[in-house]
């Protein structure tokens, strides 16, 4: 990987060295290798050597094995774009052990561990870890290289490629910009090519195609055939802006490729990335209430903390649980209010919100004791009633906390008779409950209580 406007250039006499022979001599293994790519579809102007290896897209080093495995006829299913080489199942823990030289750069060593972050935050079939440690099942190389950029390799006979080399002059650099880096080349060692590789004049400002034929450049299901700038890790060049955060689309190939059906945690994902996609939904894990900051109710700003709002829409206890985020336009207003003992902040406009719901059924609403919250006004409790058959019921709108809640549902149009999931919310005791008829319920009258809650869907 390159910062953008920086290149490496190689001529064609830099590359045909010789001819013909068995690869014995480490010219005659590059000239296989070289060979092979032309074959495979790479175009000549985009392979180089350096430091006596061959690379594709000025990044990654191919092995003689990787060259003859591109050469072999793909049996998989169409798979942003992949190599024809990927990881197999038989790898569960990659290592990453960085070199004595490496860990001198605090820029670097630091980004390592947030790349390796950023993976484990995918729940993928496939876990990093910082080396050494026990329980690898293949190992990968941090070492330095000069300049700004990186260089990897794609995977060779089931393992990902061995080594990582990234610039020692990233040291200079935000630790969002190493991350950013380090994400990249290790997403070559796992089979990622540039998705940009067509035309690297995207990202890079200028640069020509890296070649496909179909072979080492194969499109991943769900992720777009088309790059743009800043819209994936994987693009060619890096900007010295990069957030290092995985895009939509790298999550996408991401979990196509190496997914388990598990869900990332939702401090590992930027929502404000999201931005614009409204309708757009993604599950993710909260291990208990978060501690960012909240604005809004039910709709909230898109930078606000998720597991937080969750907590406070009553979308998961504040034991934690897993959520279903739907990107929502942004709002004129926010209003703040407490519940759930989170208190989210009032705010004027913003470009992006989020609405939270859970993703686990909730509990019957009959298997709750309201009268047990009283005096906790505000709190909020998803439940779910089935076909409501009747039901004593207190109260008009506010009700009494002893009333039955699903008769009160309907009532209040929240639901219909045959059932729904409601919000029931924590209200103080009224001096007097004025009954009603409404949506063939008939509530009672009563005079003071000691507790109440609405209901809301």
């Amino acid at each position: 990987m390159l910062k953008k406007t920086v290149f490496l250039v190689a001529s064609c006499s830099a590359l045909l060295l010789g001819c013909g022979g068995a690869p014995e001599t480490e010219q005659d293994v590059n000239e296989e290798v070289i060979s092979n790519l032309l074959e495979a579809g790479f175009p000549l102007n985009d392979i180089m050597v350096a430091d006596g290896n061959v690379y594709v897209g000025r990044d990654a080093h191919i092995t003689l094995q990787a060259s003859r495995e591109m050469l072999q006829a793909n049996e998989t299913s169409e798979e942003q774009y992949r190599t024809t080489n990927q990881v197999g199942t038989g790898v569960t823990k990659i290592c990453v052990n960085p070199t004595a030289d490496f860990n001198t750069y605090p820029m670097l060593s630091q980004g390592l561990d947030l790349a390796i972050a950023n993976y484990n935050a995918r729940a993928l079939r496939l876990t990093f870890a910082r080396g050494p440690t026990t329980g690898c099942t293949a190992n990968i190389t941090a070492q330095t290289m000069a300049g700004t950029g990186g260089s990897a390799g794609f995977p060779s006979g089931g393992l990902p490629y061995g080594v990582i080399n990234i610039g020692t002059g990233l040291n200079t650099y935000s630790l969002n910009v190493n991350k950013h880096v380090i994400t990249h080349e290790l997403g070559h060692t796992i089979g990622f090519r540039h998705s940009d590789y067509y035309n690297r004049s995207i990202s890079c400002g200028s640069g020509g195609d890296e070649g496909d034929s179909g072979v080492g450049a194969i499109l991943i299901p769900g992720t777009p055939a088309t790059a743009v700038v800043g819209g994936s890790i994987m693009n060619s060049c890096f900007r010295s802006t990069e957030t290092g955060e995985w895009t939509s689309t790298d999550i996408t190939a991401l979990g196509y490729l190496y997914g388990t059906g598990g869900v990332a945690a939702c401090s590992s994902l930027n929502f404000v990335a999201y931005r614009g996609q409204n309708g757009t939904q993604i599950s993710c894990s909260c291990p208990g209430a978060g501690s960012g900051s909240v604005w809004g109710t039910d709709t909230y700003t898109d930078d606000s903390d998720v597991c937080a709002a969750a907590v406070h829409t009553a979308a998961i206890p504040s034991s934690g649980g897993t959520v279903l985020v739907t990107i929502r336009p942004g709002q004129s207003s926010y209003t703040g209010s407490t519940r759930n003992g989170i208190t989210t902040l009032s705010y004027g406009a913003w470009n992006g919100s989020l609405s939270i719901a859970s993703v686990t059924p909730p509990a019957n609403c009959t298997s709750y004791d309201f009268t047990s919250y009283r005096g906790q006004n505000g709190t909020a409790i998803r439940c779910s009633c089935p076909t409501v058959s009747g039901g004593t019921v207190w109260g008009t709108d506010t009700y009494t906390d002893d009333s039955s809640v699903c008769a009160a549902a309907v009532h209040a149009g929240v639901i219909s008779t045959s059932g729904g999931v409601v919000l029931v919310t924590i209200r103080p005791g009224q001096g007097s409950y004025t009954g009603s008829t409404r949506n063939g319920i008939t509530t009672l009258s009563y005079g003071a209580w000691s507790g109440s809650y609405s209901v809301s869907p």
